[in-house]
């Protein structure tokens, strides 16, 4: 019988994320129903996708998955539209791209506590279908398939925003 990768780690039958020195992250990233599918290095024309695409609804919030300094933000760049870099101490960071907004106080060196909202769901930049692109960089190195950080915290079953402090 298959087991989902939650309660495969739970079991002992596969390693942790962390054990490997693959980042964790506390909190999904998109609020209310969504979808997400294995998307890693998928040719985008001359490029390969490195991130996974969380498709939601406009307008859907946005939040940061750990605790965390705004080292970058974009605002309408050509492929990212506007988006955020969140990183942590040890320089792990997480791209966010395509939001529709941003909220007003997510500016460079705002420091964020994971569930903080960093703005909306939306379609801004190379993209038409409203959806998160996002990224993981470990210690700022090149970006891995995010697919089974996000996978490990999966939410996007859930329809109320997560309370904020």
């Amino acid at each position: 019988q298959a087991v989902d990768f939650p309660t495969a780690q739970a079991l002992g039958l596969i390693p942790s994320l962390e054990s490997l020195g693959i980042p964790q992250i506390q909190v999904f990233p998109v609020q209310g129903r969504c979808s997400f599918t294995n998307t890693w290095h998928e040719a985008r024309g001359s490029r390969a996708h490195e991130g996974v695409d969380i498709i939601a609804p406009r307008g859907n919030l946005i939040y940061a998955v750990v605790d965390g300094t705004i080292t970058k933000v974009y605002n309408n760049a050509s492929l990212t539209g506007n988006g955020v870099r969140l990183t942590m101490a040890d320089g792990t960071y997480f791209f966010y791209a395509h939001l529709d907004t941003i909220a007003p106080n997510i500016t460079v060196g705002t420091v964020v506590k994971a569930g903080q909202i960093l703005g909306t769901n939306g379609s801004t930049g190379n993209t038409t279908t409203p959806h998160l692109h996002f990224e993981v960089h470990p210690r700022g190195g090149a970006a891995i398939d995010p697919t089974p950080i996000v996978a490990a915290v999966n939410a996007c079953h859930i329809t109320e925003p997560r309370p904020q402090s």
